[in-house]
């Protein structure tokens, strides 16, 4: 058991010894790349607030107008759905009416009038 823990801790220490000339390798990339990361963020920010400010007043004068659109539709949505649920009774509505004009018909005439 002595022997794994020493071999771990050597294979630990050989790890750590190859891993530091990457970190240092990654450290001076980090920083050459700096002041042109910075730049792309500097000039992504201000690109970012004007297309921001152009879409929000886009946004402003085209909301309203897509708002009355999406009214519509839900309107005639809702319409649509009425009239679905609707048209299954229609062949009793044609019998109550068939029913209605026979009676009509079929009705004594008053002698009032």
């Amino acid at each position: 058991m002595v022997v794994f823990i020493v071999l771990s801790a050597l294979a630990l220490a050989l790890a750590g010894a190859v891993a530091i000339p990457f970190i240092v390798i990654g450290a001076v990339i980090w920083l050459v790349t700096f002041p042109i990361r910075l730049l792309f963020k500097l000039i992504g920010g201000i690109l970012g607030m004007v297309f921001g400010l152009i879409g929000g007043l886009l946004g402003l004068i085209i909301g309203p107008i897509v708002m009355v659109v999406v009214v519509i539709a839900l309107i005639g949505a809702l319409l649509s759905a009425v009239l679905s649920l609707l048209v299954p009774l229609l062949p009793v509505a044609l019998l109550g009416l068939l029913v209605w004009a026979i009676y009509r018909v079929t009705k004594r005439p008053n002698p009032a009038f």
